[in-house]
């Protein structure tokens, strides 16, 4: 028992030197005692103290060699603490203020990485996706060569798979609550901005569908137009799918019984 005291008290007291320790040389104007600290902190991937004395050296310092170290171990330090957007603004402060430096492509990358990094799964908003995918597509454009170039394509395949799904989510959504219009022409305007997208057959035959759906609960004096509408989306159907596809015969059904509903129409003219 008295063991465990003697060691609780001298643990206690190594915590409490290293915290005034800490404090002494926070409150320090000695530049170098600081980036000493700050580095041999980092190095111990105690990233918050170690960035907190950064930042206080970032102000302190004039553009020097020592400067770029700061900038680049503050960005390092915030991505290691998992707060991406203020490693991206580091990051690109570095790029910015650093553009001749052996870093900087890496740096470039970095930011664009933690944009990355930010972006939350596919039901949240989107809106800055397409920010991030445009800026990785201009940094693969501008340094084709680089060591980053694959890992980016990496990003933006991703980036575009959780933009495929927000959008294969909204035309479902608009189909379970029967807002059938709304669904066709949102199948149709995905398959258009994604042609290669999985789900492709099953967003043409939802145009298909949810075209005849609206069709049949239409006022009489819309319905023709409407069901030529689900021929012609059937049209569509056919040239981008065989015969063999999931949903063609179902398809072809829907496109049939629209022929017989547009002829029967015709004949009471």
């Amino acid at each position: 028992m008295r063991t465990k005291i003697l060691v609780w008290a001298l643990s206690t007291f190594i915590l409490l030197a290293s915290c005034g320790e800490y404090q002494k040389v926070y409150k320090s104007k000695d530049t170098s005692l600081k980036y000493q600290k700050a580095m041999s902190l980092y190095q111990d991937k105690k990233y918050a103290k170690s960035a907190q004395l950064l930042e206080q050296l970032r102000d302190m310092y004039r553009r020097t060699d020592s400067l770029e170290v700061v900038y680049y171990r503050l960005a390092m330090c915030y991505y290691n603490l998992k707060d991406y957007p203020f490693a991206s603004l580091f990051f690109k402060d570095f790029t910015d203020n650093f553009s001749s430096s052996p870093r900087a492509v890496e740096c470039a990358y970095m930011a664009l990485y933690c944009d990355f990094l930010g972006i939350g799964s596919h039901d949240l908003d989107q809106s800055e996706t397409r920010n991030v995918l445009e800026a990785l597509q201009n940094f693969t454009n501008f340094h084709p060569d680089s060591e980053y170039t694959e890992k980016c394509n990496s990003h933006i395949d991703e980036l575009r798979n959780k933009l495929q799904k927000k959008e294969y989510d909204m035309v479902m959504q608009y189909y379970n609550m029967t807002e059938y219009k709304s669904a066709v022409t949102a199948s149709k305007n995905t398959v258009k901005l994604y042609p290669d997208i999985p789900e492709r057959e099953e967003l043409e035959y939802i145009a298909v569908k949810a075209q005849f759906l609206y069709a049949k609960n239409s006022i009489e004096s819309k319905r023709k137009e409407r069901y030529q509408l689900v021929v012609e989306n059937f049209e569509d159907y056919k040239y981008n799918n065989p015969p063999s596809s999931k949903h063609y015969e179902e398809c072809k059904n829907f496109a049939e019984i629209s022929k017989k509903e547009i002829k029967k129409m015709e004949e009471l003219l």
